[in-house]
């Protein structure tokens, strides 16, 4: 994706983003945003004339002896009453819109989901798009509801504006000179700090994401334990203070820039032009020349005020659109970005059949990377074949299962599938041939039932509850499953339900792997990338052998660091530095006397020693 660090958006491109997300937000709910700018615009216009003609006439009855004192009152409780109306409307509309804002924002926070689930997975890798998908993520909700009310409040003031220049125009036009030219210079200087604060806050986030961090962990419950049975918390403790130092830096930085800008625009617009020039040249007309009576002075004095308060305002809101423009930056980037490989369109129909997976030289480089992750490798898995990939952390192996299922795609070489290349396949119906666990996997905070059909079905059929039993029963934990206080429909975790269940590593382990099997009947590859580690060796080798045994027609490819179980693989590749260096079956690569066999003799004595599998 592309990167931001830096750079600086010209107005221009500012008000197009701003375009991006009022136009967005109309997508969703145009009536509410119509709703709101009447209203607010309605409002400007009724108070301009209150805070004017009001205050104008009230003087000039006052002043008028002929004006008798019913004349007076009435006039008051009209106003009153006016007023009254107004806030009374602003308080309704608010009251109503807020609900439909709640939804609206639902809706973006939906599409964000779905964009997401859209992602290429190599964009998780990109620093540049954790930045912006964190930041658009947590800021949309605020931010859009920013440009609505602004949007109205900018038409309320402009509104406001004209109303009141029309009757200072009419009294006096001089008088618009102080509050236009305070204006411009509230927009500059404005504009010059909300620059200052932005970049303050973008460093401010890059810089607090390792305190955030340093932060989390200490209440994370996966922590705790390591927490509390080491001194981590000292090199955490010390990157958390080590940020505070660099964000205290960056503020002081910015800081002085800030205040420098924030004391010019304080005294140029609110001391020199409204505390004196406006009540000196008012004086000047009323008592020296004798130009304009009382009533004309309270309403000038109150019409160039309410002038400078909806400039101000307008001003506020043209600060906030910049704001809003440069978040929009990240946001639409986010939105815009077209997956390559999440969205790619096929070409040819995914065979249906059990066929053969064929790697042709094979190369694969990740982005920034100086050297290829791997390099070369040739393969070619016969359907029904059962495949043990092996070899140390970094070799390459969970790299490589991923380039099968195309959540990468290769960069050298192809990757066959019944004699077409996958990148001909529609990348969703693609991924319907295969089943997979894998070591990082999750548990979600639903049931049971749901953590084993993982959307795949509601689970409320009685075919899909005896699917999901019998996947649960093959995976190992169905004795556990049977003491849970509400069987499969038992949430796991204690998030958000108190008879809430929160399982050992070994007993999530077993529900992850439980998924693989409730779709074996539908998969022709299983992909295994370690998801036993946290079983005990017997009981690993027990489940690779049921997976094995069981997994009928499909071919299965697993990775595991315990060789217990590659014996019974039909072919084992041995991965070394992204490349393969030995291949064959057990017996062959034990022939070999290489490093299959070294690797494999140091884990039978150690299994041997400890008695807990015979190898």
């Amino acid at each position: 994706m592309h990167n931001d660090k830096d750079e600086k958006l010209s107005i221009r491109r500012i008000l197009s983003n701003y375009a991006y997300l009022l136009k967005y937000s109309f997508r969703i709910d145009a009536v509410l945003i119509i709703q709101i700018f009447t209203v607010l615009v309605a409002s400007g216009v009724g108070h301009a004339f209150m805070d004017t003609i009001f205050i104008r006439a009230f003087i000039n009855y006052l002043s008028d002896s002929n004006v008798s004192f019913q004349q007076t009152a009435v006039l008051v409780v009209v106003s009153t009453l006016g007023i009254a109306v107004l806030m009374s409307l602003e308080r309704c509309t608010e009251s109503l819109a807020r609900p439909r804002i709640i939804r609206m924002t639902g809706r973006m926070q939906e599409e964000m989901i779905q964009k997401v689930s859209e992602m290429d997975l190599i964009c998780y890798d990109s620093d540049t798009y954790y930045d912006n998908f964190v930041i658009a993520a947590s800021q949309l909700e605020e931010i859009a509801v920013m440009v609505i009310m602004d949007l109205a409040r900018m038409g309320s003031n402009v509104a406001a504006v004209l109303v009141l220049s029309g009757l200072i125009t009419f009294i006096n036009p001089v008088i618009a000179i102080f509050p236009t030219l305070g204006f411009i210079i509230n927009v500059y200087t404005k504009f010059r700090i909300m620059k200052l604060e932005y970049d303050c806050d973008v460093e401010k986030k890059r810089i607090m994401r390792r305190a955030n961090y340093s932060k989390r962990v200490f209440y994370q419950p996966e922590y705790a334990k390591e927490i509390k049975l080491s001194h981590i918390e000292v090199p955490l403790e010390r990157q958390f203070h080590q940020s505070l130092d660099e964000t205290v830096s960056v503020v002081k930085k910015y800081g002085m820039q800030i205040s420098l800008w924030a004391f010019i625009n304080y005294i140029s617009v609110y001391t020199l032009l409204s505390a004196y020039c406006v009540p000196l040249y008012l004086g000047y007309m009323a008592l020296v020349v004798c130009r304009i009576g009382l009533g004309d002075v309270a309403a000038l004095n109150n019409a160039q005020s309410s002038v400078r308060n909806q400039l101000d305002s307008l001003n506020y809101c043209v600060e906030r659109v910049q704001k809003a423009g440069m978040f929009c930056e990240r946001f639409r980037r986010f939105m815009d970005y077209e997956g390559k490989i999440e969205n790619a369109a096929g070409i040819t129909q995914v065979p249906w059949e059990h066929t053969v997976l064929e790697i042709k030289d094979v190369s694969y480089r990740y982005a920034g990377s100086q050297r290829d992750t791997l390099r070369h490798i040739n393969m070619k898995i016969k359907s029904g074949e059962k495949v043990a990939l092996v070899g140390e952390n970094g070799a390459g192996k969970s790299t490589f299962v991923k380039l099968l299922m195309r959540l990468y795609d290769v960069t050298e070489g192809s990757i066959c599938y019944g004699g077409h290349d996958i990148r001909e396949f529609t990348t969703k119906e693609y991924r319907k041939i295969f089943g997979s666990v894998f070591q990082d996997y999750q548990l979600y905070a639903t049931t049971v039932k749901e953590n084993v059909i993982m959307g795949e079905g509601k689970g409320d059929v009685p075919e899909e509850k005896k699917r999901v039993e019998e996947a649960l029963r093959q995976s190992g934990f169905w004795e556990r499953l049977e003491s849970l206080p509400e069987g499969m429909d038992t949430p796991l975790t204690r998030e958000f339900a108190e008879n809430g269940v929160s399982l050992s590593g070994g007993e999530a382990q077993k529900v992850a792997i439980g998924r693989l099997f409730a779709k074996k009947d539908e998969m022709h590859i299983a992909i295994l990338d370690e998801p036993s580690s946290a079983l005990d060796p017997r009981a690993e080798y027990e489940l690779n052998q049921n997976m094995l045994h069981k997994a009928g027609e499909a071919t299965v490819i697993f990775i595991s660091h315990r060789l217990s179980t590659t014996k019974d693989a039909d072919c084992i590749y041995m991965f070394e530095n992204g490349e393969i260096i030995e291949q064959g079956s057990h017996r062959e690569l034990m022939e070999q006397n290489g490093q299959y066999a070294e690797m494999f003799r140091c884990q039978a004595k150690y299994y041997q020693q400890n008695q807990e599998i015979t190898v």
